[in-house]
C-alpha cells in the first residue's frame, strides 16, 4: 500500500471551526481532504492507494480504512463523497428524464441491479452525469456521517475543464484523467463537449490507441489542440514519454488558484489531486 500525507506535523482537528471533508473511493484508492472554509484553505490530505484488491475485499477494505482514521471520526459542515468508476455517461439536457436513469445507462454500461443510480445537473454542460454508487459503500458512508453529497468524479472533471476554458481560446482542448485501469477523456471545441467516454487499459499502447483513433475521428491534429492530464500517471513515466511523442506540449493540471493550500500540499504531484480538490470550485 503507497500512502500519502499533507497534513502538518503539528496538526490537530479544531472543533470550533466548519471543516469541509471531501472523500473519494474508488475500487483502488481512498482519499481524503479537508477544507477550513473560513479560510478557504486545504489544511490537510491523506491518500490510501492499495494498487488492486480482490473485489470480495473491496468493502472491507473501504470500512477499516475510514475507522481507523481519526480524523473522519469528527463531525464536518459538508461532506462529499466522490465516487471514482468508469460507470458514468453524459446525457444532454433536452434528452434527460429522472424516470429513466437505469435505461440511460444501459445504453454504455453493465448495471448491477443492487447498485443506486444517482443523476448530477452540469449546468455548464447543459447535461446530466448520470452514475452508479454501490449499496455496500453507501452503507458505510452512511454509517459514518450524518448527511452525504454524493458525485462522480466525472462531474468535477467536467465542471472545471468548461468553467477554467478561456472563452477566447479558439483551440479544441482534450482533457485526459487517468484512473488506475481506465481513463476518461473529455474533448471540447468551440467551448461545446464533443465527446465524453471511459476506456479500460492495460498497457501503454492500448492509451496511444484510443487517443490517435479519437484524434482521427474528430478530424484533430496534435499541434492544433492543447492537452490536459491529470490523475494517476507519473510525470516520468513511460506512458507520459509515449504522449509526448504526439503532443508536443502537454499540459499537467495544477490546484486551483481561487484557494489557499496548506504548506505540506507543496509535496504533492498536483495534477494528481486537482479534480478531487476541485469539487468544492462546483457549486454542489
Amino acid at each position: 500500500m503507497e500512502l500519502i500525507q499533507a497534513f502538518e506535523d503539528n496538526f490537530e482537528f479544531d472543533k470550533g471551526k466548519n471543516y469541509s471533508l471531501v472523500l473519494q473511493v474508488g475500487s483502488y484508492k481512498i482519499t481524503y481532504a479537508l477544507l477550513d472554509k473560513a479560510e478557504n484553505k486545504f489544511v490537510g490530505l491523506k491518500s490510501f492507494n492499495f494498487n488492486s484488491l480482490p473485489e470480495n475485499e473491496i468493502p472491507v477494505v473501504i470500512k477499516n480504512t475510514l475507522a481507523g482514521e481519526f480524523i473522519l471520526s469528527h463531525s464536518f459542515d459538508e461532506v462529499i463523497v466522490q465516487y471514482q468508476s468508469f460507470r458514468a455517461m453524459l446525457v444532454p439536457e433536452s434528452l434527460f428524464d429522472s424516470n429513466n436513469l437505469r435505461a440511460f445507462l444501459k445504453f454504455h454500461h453493465d448495471v448491477d441491479e443492487k447498485d443506486h443510480i444517482y443523476f448530477q445537473e452540469l449546468k455548464p454542460a447543459e447535461a446530466f452525469v448520470i452514475f452508479t454508487v454501490p449499496v455496500f459503500l453507501e452503507e458505510i458512508v452512511r454509517t459514518n456521517f450524518k448527511d452525504v453529497k454524493f458525485s462522480h468524479h466525472s462531474f468535477s472533471l467536467i465542471y472545471n475543464a468548461l468553467e477554467n476554458k478561456n472563452k477566447n481560446e479558439t483551440l479544441p482542448a482534450i482533457h485526459i484523467h487517468f484512473s488506475n485501469d481506465f481513463f476518461d477523456v473529455l474533448i471540447i471545441k468551440n467551448n461545446k463537449i464533443q465527446l465524453f467516454n471511459s476506456f479500460f487499459y492495460k498497457k501503454n499502447t492500448d492509451v496511444i490507441y484510443f487517443v490517435s483513433n479519437l484524434l482521427n475521428l474528430f478530424s484533430l491534429t496534435p499541434d492544433n489542440i492543447k492537452i490536459y492530464i491529470s490523475g494517476d500517471i507519473n510525470l516520468e513515466s513511460e506512458l507520459k514519454h509515449e504522449l509526448g511523442k504526439i503532443f508536443k506540449i502537454i499540459n499537467f493540471e495544477n490546484f486551483n488558484p481561487g484557494f489557499i493550500y496548506g504548506d505540506k500540499f507543496s509535496t504533492l504531484a498536483q495534477h494528481k489531486f486537482a479534480n478531487l480538490l476541485n469539487v468544492f470550485n462546483c457549486g454542489l
